[in-house]
């Protein structure tokens, strides 16, 4: 019984190694016996069912190879076949993408741990001139997102992103005026929601500090910027917020004391060459 076990074990590991030999055999280099693998013998176990027994890494390169090959039936069948983990998540977006959907494939994107997939894809349709449609996918991923605990990080980059495309469309309005005050405050509350949901992560804090000085709340722009440089002690950002605040205060000797410790830790960064134009003429 025990001998017969045996064999059967050896019979399926080497059906496991060949199927896993055959999926690779447009990878293999010239020469390897790979290559003597029947091509027909890889569409073959590229077509096995679920019902299968195929690890899991086998059948993530199958779904790899299938969405690469435009085959999303099979693909997804793939897909489904995965346990729960990043690289199952991030196949699906591919896999959303693949079908049109932008906003489940951020989502799953972002799931996976891809934080920059937002702004990328955000970026793209912003350069393409399409507002609206960067604004419909961004509220779309926050609605997904929303009531999710484990996806705090990616619903903060979500606000965020919307802060960055109100904030823009605040500047495409002339000073002063309703629609620029508007798009300004919602903004704020765009940053704001980031910098709560991540409290850690000092480009939300700095936005949110900078949207509350263009809404000329002094106060609390003070306190957001020095919550951010107790967080990071050695970042000149906040400094250089508060000395913005201070020099829009009128409080030059405060804003040229600020904006000196904030250029001895960074002197190159644009937030400190800005302020050497406005705080260096006070001297």
């Amino acid at each position: 019984m025990l001998a017969a076990a045996t064999a059967l074990l050896a019979a399926w590991l080497g059906a496991i190694q060949l199927a896993s030999s055959a999926v690779l055999r447009g990878d293999a280099v010239p020469g390897s016996w790979i290559r003597l693998i029947p091509e027909g013998v890889t569409e073959r176990v590229a077509r096995l069912g679920p019902r299968w027994p195929l690890p899991p890494a086998l059948r993530l390169v199958l779904a790899r190879q299938a969405l690469a090959g435009g085959d999303l039936a099979l693909a997804q069948r793939d897909i489904g076949s995965l346990p729960p983990s990043p690289d199952r998540l991030a196949l699906q977006g591919s896999l959303a993408a693949a079908h049109g959907d932008a906003a489940l494939a951020v989502r799953d994107e972002l799931a996976a741990g891809d934080l920059t997939a937002l702004e990328r894809v955000a970026d793209d349709l912003r350069a393409r001139g399409d507002v609206a449609g960067a604004r419909s996918l961004l509220e779309a991923v926050v609605r997904r997102l929303q009531g999710d605990p484990t996806q705090a990080d990616a619903l903060a980059e979500a606000d965020y992103q919307l802060g960055l495309l109100d904030e823009e469309r605040a500047i495409a309005y002339p000073a002063g005026t309703a629609a620029r005050r508007r798009f300004e405050a919602a903004s704020r509350d765009d940053y704001a929601q980031a910098a709560a949901l991540a409290p850690l992560a000092e480009r939300y804090a700095i936005a949110y500090g900078n949207q509350l000085i263009n809404l000329s709340d002094f106060a609390a722009a003070v306190a957001v910027f020095t919550r951010a440089g107790q967080a990071h002690p050695t970042s000149a950002l906040p400094l250089a917020g508060l000395s913005d605040v201070a020099f829009r205060r009128g409080n030059a000797p405060a804003a040229r004391a600020l904006y000196e410790r904030a250029r001895a830790l960074d002197p190159d960064a644009p937030a400190i060459l800005r302020l050497r134009r406005e705080v260096g003429a006070t001297n």
